[in-house]
């Protein structure tokens, strides 16, 4: 999470201190008769320090939404959830119903927004989240300032740039200073009794403006090695045996050339803009500002620093990036849905330029807005049941080594390799060496706020419900076929190979 400038954490620091004097004690609670059965329930404080919301037609924009997340599926980049396992939303009227007169309540149709000189304001409501069932949660949120916010679109459903973020955290004061936020674990113990079960008292607070929009993007250019990949305008092919050329440290630029690359553009393409800024889409391509990727260096222990520990796990001497880049395996009955379980994802290398200038940056944090970004595909997949940590996982190789003979983990690397995985993921995770599981994979880039774009996603794929009347209309909407392309794992080359190496079981639905 990016922090604030000096100026908010000044005016923030007190009430967020305040905020956070909340209690964890477990009360007993009576589920209401729609809940259908003994549950918990989260509830709380929510208090908001920022700017003075927007006004229009005598109403305040936006909401304040409030997420529960079970820690085993935590959102990107720090775990595999898709989705909160329960939300709340506190309407800005509600939540800023105190201010009174201070708020313009024109009805004329414009919207009515502070100047940027004007003080900021705090105030606070009650949010709950329930049913849940029993399990540990991290309770996060945010301040949809703009208005934008809709839970049920991929392209509208996570915070953007103006929004004011937070939740229930252990280390406000760290945070402040730029550092990333530690969220408080709250228990839910098992088994619930027939009473139901109730955490009170959890503060939840809001105070860190986003800088960044999200990172919308499109597939502007495909970078292919000579063998192993193919595409067409909707797809980009790998085969699930895929073989790196090269892969040594002596030679970057041809390890670089050996990995399927893709150029991904901020925004989209010309020929889009002009629809995905109208309404129904309002996707933020026009107006003044033109869309960027930020480049920043990612703290990868967190532990505040940004050194030499903070590097990717091919390499220590490539450091590792953001925007983090993830390749979801999707499900096949629901092109648009994740695979829930198990859950495979091959997850991109960052590049900046090049991998020797990516070797050369230094400890600075970069935030770089740039016009592209440069992914790599490692021919590698995670994969691992996410909410049953005792069946482990397995980081499935599709090659020990690249055509020249080099490892692609050396042999005194892998118990290492697979100590940090078990360490990030909670479980034993263990490499192997296989073809890679066939399918549709999404792709997701993802910034340290949390802030991801996926594609494909609802703007380029069209509903049942809309019919598909030409190639770039949905129904009454428009189609952007730059947000409908997926990358492929499709069939080995080699099929003797893939028979002595097989997909890992784990790895299979």
């Amino acid at each position: 999470m990016l922090g604030p400038s000096p100026r908010t954490r000044l005016l923030v620091l007190g009430a967020l201190l305040a905020a956070l004097q909340g209690c964890d004690d477990v009360e007993v609670f009576v589920p209401l008769p729609e809940e259908s059965g003994p549950a918990g329930v989260l509830d709380g404080t929510v208090t908001y320090s920022g700017p003075r919301p927007c006004t229009k037609d005598g109403h305040v924009v936006g909401a304040a939404i409030v997420l529960g997340f079970d820690t085993r599926l935590l959102p990107p980049p720090e775990g595999l959830g898709a989705s909160a396992a329960s939300i709340d939303v506190i309407p800005g009227d509600e939540l800023f119903g105190g201010l009174g007169a201070a708020l313009d309540r024109s009805e004329d149709g414009a919207l009515h927004c502070p100047e940027p000189d004007e003080p900021p304001v705090t105030v606070s409501a009650t949010w709950r989240l329930s049913p849940l069932p029993a399990g540990t949660y991290q309770v996060r949120g945010f301040y949809d300032y703009d208005g934008n916010f809709d839970p049920t679109f991929s392209i509208a459903n996570l915070p953007t740039r103006g929004d004011v973020a937070g939740g229930a955290l252990e280390n406000a004061t760290e945070v402040l200073g730029g550092a990333a936020p530690r969220y408080r674990a709250i228990t839910i113990a098992a088994p619930i009794p027939e009473t139901g079960a109730r955490v009170s008292g959890i503060a939840v607070t809001l105070g860190l403006p986003l800088p960044l929009e999200r990172p919308l993007f499109h597939v502007a250019e495909v970078l292919a090695p000579a063998s192993g990949v193919t595409q067409s305008p909707s797809e980009v092919v790998m085969t699930s045996d895929f073989q790196l050329e090269t892969f040594s440290l002596a030679d970057p630029a041809g390890t670089e050339a050996s990995l399927l690359r893709l150029r991904l553009a901020a925004g989209l393409p010309d020929s889009e803009v002009a629809s995905a800024a109208k309404p129904p889409l309002s996707l933020p391509v026009g107006g003044e500002a033109a869309p960027t990727l930020t480049y920043a260096r990612q703290d990868v222990n967190g532990d505040g620093a940004l050194d030499g520990e903070d590097h990717v796990p091919d390499s220590t001497l490539i450091p590792a990036l953001f925007p983090i880049s993830v390749f979801a395996k999707q499900d096949d009955e629901a092109p648009l849905t994740s695979q829930a379980a198990p859950v495979v994802l091959l997850q991109g290398l960052t590049i900046y330029d090049d991998l020797v200038t990516t070797a050369m940056l230094g400890p600075e944090p970069l935030n770089e807005p740039r016009d592209s970004a440069l992914i790599g595909v490692r021919p590698a997949a995670l994969c691992m049941h996410p909410t049953a940590p005792e069946q482990g996982g397995v980081l499935v190789l599709s090659h020990q080594t690249d055509r020249e003979g080099n490892d692609i983990i050396a042999e005194q690397d892998v118990a290492k390799v697979e100590e940090a995985l078990s360490r990030q993921f909670g479980r034993e995770i263990k490499v192997v060496y296989g073809c890679l599981p066939e399918g549709r994979y999404a792709l997701s880039l993802i910034y340290g706020t949390g802030q991801a774009w996926t594609v494909p996603n609802e703007a380029g794929v069209c509903a049942p419900s809309e019919a598909a009347t030409s190639a770039d209309v949905c129904g009454a909407r428009p189609r952007l076929a730059s947000q409908d392309v997926v990358l492929r794992i499709g069939a080995p080359d080699d099929e003797a190979y893939c028979a002595e190496h097989p997909t890992p079981p784990l790895c299979v639905r």
